[in-house]
Order: structure tokens, then sequence, then C-alpha cells
């Protein structure tokens, strides 16, 4: 019965949602839900046969009510804030769209699909342009539409500061809207009420029935992950109630992402996953730079095990947005806060702390600041997850849980490998070294990992098959990749000015602790003014305690071999992230490979967060301790060393803050990005609303800056409150409101400035379109090319322009070699007219023209049977012996063949 209820539960929105089930007979729709219905309970019963799940009696007890309520209440607000709407299904529709004063309406959508806007019936004064429907005159007479139409109904009117009033009555319900904007060329999505028109009682039935069905299903969910895990639960899911506007619409707009998060990582994922949903791996990329390696291009992180369930959402949903990669993104940062969350609790941390550390770290401005690169956001996201492989087969004590562990860290290490962002791959031995050389230290292995005498066999032999595993899985694309990136220009390496660029010294890490506007963002790693209280007292609190009933845990954790433990793991990644002003660095630039082919080593500051977060933790857990101590003798003989800490570190952040605000000194970084992009993020949500808000830059930068001071201030009055006035007892709940509270006002204090630096405004959201990108090759060979800087275009009209240090870098020395010749280049490349093939007596020239009046003097007509991008089949008539030229970049792995005997291929101007 338990496998029937779910099944229909999970079954009936499948149906709904993918499978057409409104446009069906009725015949059609009982046999869908049949067969989708017994699928999933077939499969729900074999998966809970095969974890002897038992279902226990229901309990009436005051928590699983209270559980209940709150999952019933939680899954309804979630629907409500992801604006729950039905899939399309046939209604009808009496609509009346009357404007007062200038009006166009843009578009409609009926069911998610463009409705012909000439469906419309118009009134004197509205005209049917090119763009839409424009009122710009008297009468106020309506647009009418009187039909049936897929439900639901979506409009788009344009905004402006012209723009006036419209009334839309839709089904017996009105709704005003005001189109006044300051921004002119802005558009608003409006969602109505009405929006289904006016179905029949049996489609009531049906989508009241859906509702019904996503609601108990989202219940069911949340009241088993928040009953029975309820810390790892908020670990996961808080991000996204945090990065919330940039997963969701509001009024009818979401959030967007800027910098690099769109020309570099959305178009390659989107290309990519067009081309998985129809069954084809490509290997080679001829939409950029004259044509450049795919498969092995860590942009596209072409075999990243997740893009096969990516690829399976891309045919469902049939198109992928950027706010679906936002959302792809922002998992990043879920698994990696429920990563460092589980890695905590395997080194026995109480959930409370792990989960106030993890959210702490996973929210803190290093993480956010990855939110525009999303390959980083991914490679960071597995750090944890090695941790807690290497962790567990520490402790593991026999062979099946050897297994278990080894495939979790074989997982992660694959998963690591391929994310696509090399440079972090290449962190985790800096990352692993020293947690490692914990495990060799008697005293440190006791206290961290609390084993006294490990299974070196077992651990050692789990390890090294784990990671030689992956390895080998890996090690086609990895070769691969390293020798793409060997052959692109500013990539190779040994080049110590491109190695050094965007410098982060020991002052970004100051200001990264307390003062983030003067700190680098590439290398920032703000985590709030409570942490550095917190870790403050910890280090100034002495391990002995005459406390006769703390915790013996918390005192062993306080001794200098495990401070100067995790202060020496930090200190050793901050100072090789210096630079060139590490010694260090430098040592490292001559003697490791591959070394000196990275760049903004600021970036290392991503493997802090873990150290950071097990401080945190130790931090929490000993300001708990204290609040926890009983008697009176103990408070006075230890309240010195709160006091003289709490006070110094509060004077020395105050006193630099003020220093450095008073200078005006900020970061490029802040004034070049921070500030412009937060204040357009302010006006866009502002014109939405029909307001006209301009914040000006050196005030909101002064409000920012001054936030910080703040917060730093009230981090040390409450701390300071709760030490003076709060006695937690053992066994209370006052210890998870203590946890609560800190930890909202700690998210609070982190929300208010690194998660909006890479914003790109407030905009319309994007409907999702199946991209069909594999039907442009054959017209993309005799479309002009465009000579512009981008990667990958999604348009026949491929590009050939590169951005500075990045595709080949024989193709940038040919393209920067002609810019004395440009016309030539561009006729060559297919600029002036999309040629593509050329005949010629010889391709030893010197200057491109040279070789055009050779090739010009031959008029071949090829005939394309087949073009993939990855292949190519021409059949041409030769009018001599000479050489047959196809314009795309050479690559070692090309192959050609003329009538089907193999051939050597030659380079055209190298």
């Amino acid at each position: 019965m338990i496998s029937l209820t779910i099944g229909f539960l999970a079954g009936y929105p499948a149906a709904c949602r993918w499978f057409g089930f409104f446009q069906k007979p009725l015949a059609g729709k009982i046999m869908l839900l049949a067969v989708i219905w017994i699928v999933l309970s077939a499969l729900i019963w074999i998966i809970m046969r095969q974890v002897e799940y038992q279902i226990k009696p229901f309990r009436a007890g005051k928590n699983h009510r209270i559980g209940y309520i709150a999952a019933m209440v939680g899954s309804f607000l979630v629907l409500w804030v992801f604006h729950w709407q039905p899939p399309a299904f046939p209604s009808t529709f009496q609509m009346n769209i009357t404007p007062q004063g200038i009006v166009h309406l843009f578009q409609a959508k009926s069911g998610g699909g463009a409705f012909p806007l000439d469906q419309f019936t118009a009134a004197a004064g509205w005209q049917l342009t090119e763009t839409g429907w424009a009122h710009t005159s008297e009468p106020n007479a309506a647009l009418q539409f009187y039909g049936v139409a897929n439900a639901p109904l979506e409009l788009v009117f344009a905004t402006g500061p012209l723009e006036g009033i419209v009334v839309i009555d839709i089904a017996g319900s009105s709704t005003i809207l005001n189109l006044y904007s300051p921004s002119s060329d802005a558009t608003i999505y409006q969602p109505f009420f009405a929006s289904p028109g006016s179905p029949t009682t049996i489609w009531k039935f049906w989508v009241s029935l859906l509702l019904v069905a996503e609601w108990l299903l989202l219940a069911l969910l949340l009241f088993a992950l928040f009953m029975h895990w309820p810390a790892g639960s908020t670990a996961f899911f808080f991000p996204i109630v945090f990065l919330l506007p940039y997963v969701t619409t509001i009024a009818g707009h979401n959030v967007t992402l800027g910098n690099d998060f769109g020309p570099f990582y959305y178009v390659y994922k989107t290309y990519l996953l067009d081309f998985l949903a129809n069954g084809r791996f490509p290997l080679w990329s001829p939409s950029e730079a004259a044509g450049y390696p795919f498969f092995s291009n860590p942009l596209a992180q072409t075999v990243y095990p997740p893009n096969l369930l990516l690829a399976l959402i891309y045919w469902l949903n049939q198109g992928y947005t950027k706010l679906d990669h936002q959302v792809y993104t922002v998992l990043a940062i879920c698994w990696f806060s429920i990563g460092l969350y589980l890695w905590l609790r395997s080194l026995k941390v109480e959930s409370r702390f792990a989960v106030f550390a993890a959210l702490t770290m996973a929210l803190s401005y290093k993480m956010t600041e990855l939110l525009r690169f999303t390959n980083a956001a991914h490679e960071a996201a597995w750090f944890p997850w090695i941790l807690l492989g290497l962790t567990k087969l520490f402790s593991a004590t026999n062979t099946k849980t050897t297994v278990r562990w080894a495939a979790v860290l074989f997982a992660a290490l694959v998963c690591l490998f391929t994310a696509g962002y090399p440079y972090y791959i290449y962190y985790l031995p800096f990352l692993a070294a020293p947690y490692l050389i914990f495990m060799l230290i008697p005293r440190l292995r006791t206290i961290l990992f609390g084993i006294e005498k490990p299974d070196w066999r077992r651990f050692t032999a789990g390890a090294f098959i784990a990671s030689l595993l992956a390895l080998l899985v890996c090690a086609p694309y990895l070769y691969q990749m390293g020798r793409t990136i060997n052959q692109t220009a500013g990539r190779a390496g040994d080049d110590f000015q491109h190695a050094t660029m965007y410098p982060f010294d020991f002052q970004d890490t100051v200001e990264s602790l307390v003062y983030p506007p003067a700190a680098r963002p590439e290398g920032w790693f703000y985590f709030g003014a409570l942490g550095v209280v917190l870790m403050t007292l910890y280090f100034a609190h002495p391990q002995r305690d005459v406390s006769t009933d703390e915790n013996p845990v918390l005192a062993q954790r306080r001794t200098w071999p495990v401070k100067v433990a995790l202060l020496g793991w930090l200190v050793f990644l901050s100072y090789i992230s210096y630079g060139d002003r590490s010694y260090l660095y430098l040592l490292l630039y001559k003697i490791l490979p591959e070394f000196s082919a990275l760049r903004g080593w600021g970036r290392l500051s991503i493997a802090l967060l873990p150290g950071l977060a097990l401080l945190l933790a130790y931090s929490m857990a000993d300001f708990e301790g204290r609040l926890t101590s009983a008697t009176t003798k103990t408070r006075r003989l230890t309240q010195l060393m709160v006091w003289i800490p709490l006070i110094a570190v509060t004077i020395s952040a105050l006193s630099y803050q003020l220093v450095i605000l008073k200078s005006g000194f900020t970061d490029e970084y802040w004034k070049s990005f921070f500030i412009p992009r937060t204040a357009f993020l302010i006006q866009t949500v502002a014109n939405t609303m029909g307001r006209n808000i301009q914040p000006d830059p050196a005030t909101l930068s002064l409000w920012f800056s001054l936030a910080y001071i703040v917060f730093g201030l009230m981090a040390a009055v409450i701390v300071a409150l709760l030490i003076c006035k709060v006695r937690l007892r053992f066994g209370s709940s006052a210890h998870w409101l203590l946890f609560i509270g800190l930890g909202l006002f700690s998210a609070i204090n982190l929300w208010f400035g690194g998660a909006w630096l890479w914003n790109n405004g407030f905009s319309l959201k994007e409907d999702r379109k199946p991209g069909n990108y594999q039907r442009m090759f054959s017209s993309a060979l005799t479309t002009p090319r465009k000579n512009e800087n981008s990667t990958l275009t999604l348009s026949p009209s491929f590009s050939v322009g590169s951005p500075p240090k990045w595709h080949y870098g024989r193709y940038q020395e040919f393209y920067f070699r002609a810019v004395g010749e440009s016309d030539a280049r561009d006729a060559l490349l297919g600029v002036t007219d999309g040629r593509r093939f050329y005949f010629s007596d010889s391709i030893r020239y010197e200057t491109i023209a040279g070789y055009l009046v050779d090739a010009n003097q031959f008029e071949i007509k090829p005939v394309v049977h087949e073009y993939t991008g990855d292949s190519l089949l021409v059949e041409v008539t030769m009018p001599q012996s000479g050489y047959f030229s196809f314009i795309d970049n050479w690559d070692e792995d090309w192959r050609a063949q003329v009538d089907g005997k193999s051939v050597a291929m030659e380079q055209l101007f190298g």
C-alpha cells in the first residue's frame, strides 16, 4: 500500500509534467497513468525490500504532529515561492485588455509556448506591428480574445517612462497593471490568478488532483528529511533559501549572474546537453576561433557525471535556461555544505556545531564568489567529500566499510577530475597533504580522529586503490585536457607575469577577515564577524579549566598541538596564495611541474574553507562550553581569558576598519564590479516595481563599508552579553536556540554583500527552448562568420575572433600577426562571405593576399553530404592537381581520406 501510494504521488505529476497527459484522450490518460504508476510502484517496492525498510506504526506524538504540520505548511510555501502552475491543458478564455494611455503587448504565451497575437481582436486605437500590439492613441478600446487555448496564459508588456496603465479582465477576474518605469525598453511579465481561464469541471478535477499530489509528495519528502536528518537537511537546503533570488522568479523576474557565467559556462552547458539529449557526444567545437577542441576543453565539463542527469532534465523540459544553470550552480554550494557537515560529523563534531560551521563556510564570500564560475563551484563541492572519504577510510575496521568509503573517495575524485576547473585539481594536494600529516602524529590523531592505533594497511590500500582507479578512469580525459591547455595561448606555463596575475597578500588576508571592501575578491573568504570573534576566544582559552563539569573533549581540543596544527594548516595555504610575495611560492614555481601554468593564486583560499570550518566548529563548541560553566569561581578565574581577547580583537578590527575607511581605499573589483552591479540590481528591482531608484555609488559604497564595522561591533556585543547574562544547562533546548540565533545573525551578515558581487541585474525570465544546435552546422558552412572576441557561439554565424590568452597559441599568432591585412584575413576565415573551401596550386605563401590570389583563379563547387562539426564529407571535382583547403583549425587528432584512402593533412599558415 505504501509503494502504491508513493508511486501514484510521483507517477501522476510525472505524467502531467512531461508526457502531455492533459492533451491526451481519456483512454490515453488512463493508459499513460497506469503504466507510469505500475513502473514506479514496482521500483519503490524493490528498493524498500532491498534496504529492508520497515514501516513503523504511526505515532501521534507531539514531535510527529509538529513535524507533519511543519511539512504541510513548508510544502505549501515551497509551491508558492516557486510559483506552482499546472502544465498546459485546453481551456476557454474570455479576455479583455483595456488600455489607459500608451500600451505595448509584446508577447502572449499559451501553455508555455508562443501564442499567435493575430488571434486577438482589435478595436480602434490598437495596431498590430512586427513587435506586437501597440496602443498609442485614443479611444481606450479593448483588445479581446474569445476562444480555446492552452492554459496557463501569460502576457508580456513593455514598460517605460511613457507607458500607461492596462486593465486585464480574464474570466471575470480583473487586474490593473501600471506599466510606468523609469527605464525604457524593459519588459514585465505578469502572472494572473485567472490564467487557467474557464476550464471544464473534469479539467478542474485533474488539475486539483495534481496540486494535491504534488503538495503531499513534497510534504512527505520534507517530513522524512527533517524528522530523520534535521541538521543535514538544513545544511543542504539553507543555501537555496539564502540565494533564493538566483533560483526562482519574483514578479516574473530573477536575479541573473554576469561576468564569465554566460559566455564561458552557460553556453557550453546548453550546447553539450542538447547534443547528449539527442544521442551525440561532440568532440570538436567548430564555432569558436576557427575551431577548438570541445571534449577536452575544461570549460565544457564534458565528462562530468551529473551531465547525465542534466541531459535527462533537458530532454524532459525541452530546453535549458540560464535560470536552470543558476540552480545547477547553487546546488554545488548545497553539495559543498552537506559535504562539510558530514565530514565534521565524521570527526565527532556535534551536529549543531557542524551545521553552523558548514553553512558559514558554504555561504562565505569565497563560495558565493564562485557563482560566476560554475565549474569551479562544482570542483570545490567535492573537496569535503574527499576529506570525508579519507577520514572514514582511516577509521574503517572491516572490509565492507573500507570498500564503501573507498567507493565514495573514488566517486569524489572522478567528479573533481572532470568538473572542469583544473586549478582545483592542482590545489587538492596542498589541501590534503597537511590533513594526512595530522593522521601521522599520534597526539593529533587521537584528538582529531579519535583513533590511537589505526589500521594503516587497510587505510593505505583503500585510499591508494580508490585514487589509482580514479586516475585510470579519468586519464584519457586529463591527458587530452592537458594537451589542449598546453597548446592554448598563455596557458602552457613558464610565464611569470601571467602566473602572478591577481596578486593576493597578507593584507588581503586580514581584510578578508574583517573588512572585505579592501580585499581582492579573487581570494577573499570573509565568513562573518561572529566567526572571527569566536575563533579569537578559542585560541585565547587555555587548555586547563577549573570547571569540574567540563566535557574533557573540549579541553583536549584546546591543547596547543591542536591549535598550532589547525593554524599551521591555514597559514601554509595562505602563504602559498601570496604568489611572488611568498618565498614558498617562488620555490614551488621552480620545482613543481605545471605549477607555473596557474595564475591568480589567491584563489587557493578555497582550500582554507574546510580548515576554517573545523576551527569554527571547535570555537563554537568551546564558546558553548564557557556558557555551561557552572560555578562563580570558574567564571571569575577565566574571565580574563574572555574579556582581554574580546576587547583586543574588537579594538584591533575596529581600528583597522576605521583607518581603511578614512583613507577611502577599496579594491578595484569593489569599485568596478560590486558597487556598480549592486546599484544596478537595486535599480532594476525598483524599475520592475514601477519606481525610480538610482543609488549613488559613493553613498552605496559608504553604507556597505559601514555595515561591516557595525556587524563587527554587534558580534562582539552579542558575545559579551551572552557571556554575562546566559548560563546554559546540559541537555536543554537552549543549546539549539543559541545555535539558531547565532546562525541567523551570521547568515544576515553574509547575505548583506558578497552574494551579489557578480549579479547582472533583475531580468525577465527566459523561456525554455530546445537548441537543436546540430541543425546549424550545414548552414554554418555558408553563413558569414563573426570576427568577435567570443568563445563558443550558439548560431550558424560562428566566431573566429578570440579573447587574449585563450584558444590555440598558433591560431592566436596567425590571427594577431595578420592584423596588417585584416581584410584578407576576414576573407580567408569566412567573415566576408562565409566561404570555407578553397583550391590552390600551393599553400606556401607568406601573405594571405597571395594565397587568395592563387585560390581565386579556380572555381570549385563543393557538395557537402555531411557535416557534424566532428566530421565532414564533401564531394568536389578538382580542376587540376593541387591543394583542397577546409578553413578550420588543425589538430593532430584530425584524419583525412580522399576516395577512401588516408592522406596526410598539411597546415595553411601554420
